[in-house]
């Protein structure tokens, strides 16, 4: 916020310096050389006309600073993008062809192993027949049947039944997982002898190590397409932040500074038609003036009390305030219907410093107490 109070404080001077330069030219004229009212008149009216003009500069200056933060953020969501997707494709460019290799080493090594021939060189190592058949039975169904005898299906069990001396291939599954269908136990217990031992180990230790290069290779790759992901998620995620920051302290200094703008732009209206009420009296116009300003500016704050919807909790007390204002309200209608100097001062006694003494009227009242002594020399006095 102090950089907010900052931007007001230097606006609220550029704007002060711009009103009372705007004057410099109505203040060439002096007093004696028009009517009083005239002078005041004509420097209220530049007054008015200066500040309608500032706050289009501010609407100006406000839409372009939101623009530039719009395009701030764009330019860092084309950054963030764009770096993704030279991350991305570093990844990709690196990884994927080492993963296509690892693949086809995989592939032709299942391709290899299917083509690998074993010996049958024992039905089992026990005593009978059928003992043999009951715990060696599920492993020669790792076999492809001979091609000389298609149809190796045991009578009985139904299960793949070989003779020893014939020749076979692995089924294609057993390259899947080398170690999973005990291929081991077949090799240990001499039920089958490899027919090209150093074909069998190259080709089984691709089998078994390939896997794990490739998940090692996909698991980098998708931690590199993360890690790009993330930093343009975070960088895109901060600058999001940044405007949204920037964007409120951007509107804080906006509507301050236009707020102040909207109790001058009043203040001149009301300077003009206190200038026009006092020119009624122009033996007595700096006096007069001060109370038709004062009187004009009560009376517009209990207008705006009277014309309020009220939404508290309802009191005698309270009706009963709200009777005296509305009925203020109506008094202070009278009196600018019909205007004196007197019944104007008898308004701003009745109301009091309630709202003279507010931030906003003596803001204004500085810039409005300036003007009227640059054109007439004369000190206000409220």
């Amino acid at each position: 916020m102090s950089v907010v109070r900052a931007i007001v404080r230097n606006m609220r001077k550029v704007l002060f310096a711009l009103a009372l330069s705007s004057l410099a030219i109505a203040g060439t004229t002096s007093a004696e050389a028009a009517p009083k009212a005239s002078v005041v008149t004509a420097a209220f009216k530049t007054w008015l006309n200066t500040t309608t003009d500032s706050m289009d500069e501010l609407d100006q200056k406000y839409e372009a600073n939101v623009s530039a933060l719009d395009d701030a953020l764009t330019n860092a969501t084309l950054a963030a993008n764009k770096t993704f997707e030279s991350e991305n494709s570093a990844a990709s460019n690196l990884y994927l062809p080492q993963i296509a290799t690892s693949n086809s080493s995989l592939s032709g090594a299942k391709t290899k192993f299917s083509t690998l021939q074993v010996k049958v060189t024992s039905l089992g190592n026990l005593s009978s027949a059928y003992e043999n058949r009951v715990k060696f039975a599920n492993y020669f169904g790792n076999l492809n049947c001979p091609t000389t005898r298609p149809n190796c299906v045991d009578p009985i069990d139904k299960g793949a039944a070989f003779v020893v001396g014939e020749l076979a291939t692995f089924k294609d599954v057993i390259a899947t997982n080398i170690d999973a269908y005990g291929i081991d136990v077949m090799l240990s217990t001499g039920l089958i002898e490899i027919q090209n031992l150093q074909d069998f180990q190259a080709t089984t230790a691709v089998l078994r190590n390939e896997p794990v290069t490739l998940a090692d290779l996909q698991r980098k790759l998708t931690a590199a397409q993360s890690s790009a992901k993330s930093k343009k998620d975070n960088a895109i995620a901060v600058a999001t932040a940044t405007r949204t920051q920037a964007l409120a302290s951007l509107d804080d200094a906006y509507e301050a500074a236009k707020s102040e703008l909207e109790s001058q732009q009043t203040a001149a209206n009301l300077a003009l038609l206190a200038s026009k009420r006092a020119s009624k009296d122009s033996a007595n116009f700096d006096v007069a003036f001060a109370t038709a300003y004062k009187f004009e500016y009560n009376r517009q704050m209990v207008g705006q009390i009277a014309d309020a919807a009220w939404t508290g909790e309802w009191t005698f007390r309270t009706i009963d305030s709200i009777i005296k204002v509305n009925k203020l309200a109506v008094v202070g209608d009278s009196i600018g219907n019909k205007y004196s100097l007197a019944a104007a001062k008898s308004f701003n006694s009745m109301v009091g410093n309630a709202f003279t003494n507010e931030p906003d009227f003596r803001a204004a009242l500085k810039v409005l107490t300036t003007t009227y002594k640059t054109v007439t020399k004369v000190t206000l006095k409220f």
